[in-house]
């Protein structure tokens, strides 16, 4: 006998699948779904049969796909919007669920961000969306929460504006690490993404036309603290992270990832195309003895990237790293809040460097130091910081000319 669905304005219907057992699981999942209870989470409400046809019934949520909804046009809106979509993530995750095909279609942006579709992908006949799904959803993999924060990283990269969009990048690659076990957690991209910039809800209906990249207002589209990765490990360190500012972090505010061997890159002297040339190896095999001592090198950055930063000098913050990496992303983002924070008593003190791996032009070395109590000035605001003792690894690379910082990681 034929079912056929009322029509129903206040829903909306999606095949998801077809026959009994796709049913069982359907209703399985939405059965999963109901305990879920936060207003980024579209829960659906019943599954029927339409002939052999699985039906998932979800509410109308008011709102516009992020698929059409363009680009954020300001920091503060783009940072409401992952923000918004992590923590719809956490929701899920919290209770072992994950979507299976976070993407632009998915995301509706009204008053909040809300994921949509939650049955269909993760019934395993679906593999995400393609240029949105994680490597190893895409290769036939089930959804996981992993996977959603890799999905949530190219959605959140999809709807940045050319005007931040370097600032996007280099915020977003945690989230789109290759491995698995390399990528935050939903919980913190949502707690530390709002360190990044105040979130500014995003109204669709002041956006047309789309909206254009336009210039940022430093009173609220400013950087005041780090997006430290690490708080996925240590959330307690959250407060103390942001109060203590996005100048005062040492090495740390350069995003914490775990580590890797940098791949060689030519600066200045060559391309990176050329970095797996004969020509590269031959420079590998005698770079041991005739570079300077990377560890001493490691002390030496660590030195001037804090001077750098006392004296609220940005182009000499900027020269420390390779030009076009995460870290030379974030230096950039750090030089123009040179102009509204001012540093006092800042000075560092240098402790052991040890090589931990690499050969060549390529190497890692992790270097301890210590930050000297210091004063941060906001305008009005003051913020006494601590005295603060750190280990970073650091990633460096051969320009040429000098060692550079391709990247930071915390140690294991």
């Amino acid at each position: 006998m034929r079912h056929i669905t009322p029509l129903r304005l206040d829903r909306v219907s999606r095949t998801v699948g077809r026959g009994d057992a796709a049913e069982r699981l359907a209703r399985a999942r939405v059965a999963a779904l109901s305990v879920v209870e936060h207003p980024g989470v579209c829960a659906p409400l019943d599954v029927v049969r339409e002939d052999d046809a699985v039906v998932a019934l979800s509410p109308r949520v008011a709102g516009a796909p992020l698929a059409t909804a363009g680009r954020a046009a300001s920091v503060g809106e783009w940072v409401w919007l992952v923000a918004g979509v992590a923590e719809a993530l956490d929701a899920l995750h919290s209770h072992g669920l994950a979507h299976g095909d976070v993407s632009p279609s998915n995301v509706l942006v009204g008053v909040r961000p809300v994921l949509v579709d939650l049955v269909g992908p993760a019934l395993g006949g679906e593999r995400g969306t393609p240029g949105f799904a994680a490597p190893e959803r895409a290769a036939g993999g089930p959804p996981t929460a992993a996977g959603d924060v890799h999905a949530l990283g190219a959605v959140a990269l999809a709807a940045a504006s050319p005007a931040f969009r370097t600032e996007a990048e280099a915020w977003m690659a945690p989230l789109l690490d290759p491995d698995p076990d390399a990528r935050p957690s939903a919980r913190a991209v949502a707690r530390g993404i709002v360190g990044c910039a105040t979130p500014a809800r995003w109204r669709l209906e002041l956006a047309d036309p789309p909206p254009q990249p336009a210039a940022r207002s430093v009173r609220t589209e400013r950087d005041p603290r780090a997006w430290h990765w690490r708080l996925r490990r240590h959330p307690s360190r959250l407060v103390a992270v942001a109060a203590a500012g996005a100048l005062t972090a040492g090495w740390m505010l350069w995003g914490p990832v775990p580590v890797a061997v940098a791949p060689v890159v030519g600066v200045g002297v060559a391309g990176a195309g050329e970095a797996r040339t004969g020509a590269a190896d031959r420079a590998k095999a005698t770079a041991a003895s005739s570079l300077p001592p990377p560890a001493e090198a490691a002390r030496e950055l660590t030195r001037e990237r804090i001077e750098a930063i006392a004296a609220g000098d940005g182009d000499a913050l900027v020269e420390l790293t390779v030009p076009g990496s995460r870290a030379w992303a974030t230096a950039a983002r750090e030089a123009r809040q040179f102009g509204e924070v001012e540093v006092r008593g800042l000075a560092v003190e240098v402790g052991d460097a040890t090589v931990v791996r690499g050969d060549g032009t390529s190497i890692t070395v992790e270097v301890a130091y210590t930050l000297a109590a210091h004063t941060l000035v906001d305008g009005r605001e003051r913020t006494e910081v601590p005295e603060q003792r750190q280990v970073a690894r650091l990633a460096l690379v051969w320009s040429g000319e000098r060692w550079r910082v391709e990247r930071v990681s915390v140690p294991p």
